[in-house]
């Protein structure tokens, strides 16, 4: 029970992770079950929403970023803020560049080589992309994961007080 109401107040507090992790989980799903051969004619479909779905978790990230950015360059001390946390800011590092890095290298795949490549070649690129959506996947849920471990670890109670109720940090 105190399980589901962390996670509903994490969901409320931090709302575009918990968006990012239900569309990364969802379309994980999606390409298992079609890979698999679960979902009755929708296999290459599957694939594709699996390829290509990076792109626009791509942009949310960086989005996201540039107004993390933002928000950096405008606080009175951006060098503490960043080393507050060095693991949580390594952590967000690491899932800009994983997420754009591999939707860019897929885009340029498939714009550069894609045109040229008869169809056995091109279902090599469909599970190029496939393995950099999945690294694009372990990012996204990567930051999503560090970012709950960091919202339990604030909002947990650290001791119980003299009279029974929460001293929180």
């Amino acid at each position: 029970m105190a399980t589901d109401s962390m996670s509903s107040s994490f969901i409320r507090a931090k709302p575009l992770q918990a968006l990012k992790f239900t569309a990364v989980i969802g379309t994980l799903v999606l390409g298992v079950a079609g890979f698999a051969g679960v979902l009755p004619g929708q296999n290459l479909p599957a694939l594709l929403v699996l390829a290509f779905f990076p792109m626009i978790l791509a942009v949310v990230v960086g989005a996201e970023a540039l107004f993390a950015g933002y928000r950096l360059a405008r606080a009175d001390d951006p060098a503490a803020r960043l080393t507050a946390r060095r693991g949580y800011t390594a952590i967000r590092v690491i899932e800009v560049a994983v997420t754009v890095a591999a939707s860019g290298v897929f885009y340029v795949l498939i714009v550069q080589i894609g045109g040229e490549v008869p169809g056995p070649g091109a279902i090599g690129l469909l599970f190029i992309g496939i393995a950099l959506g999945l690294l694009a996947y372990g990012a996204v849920l990567l930051r999503t994961l560090v970012e709950y471990y960091y919202y339990r670890r604030r909002s947990s109670p650290s001791r119980t007080g003299d009279r029974g109720g929460n001293v929180v940090e």
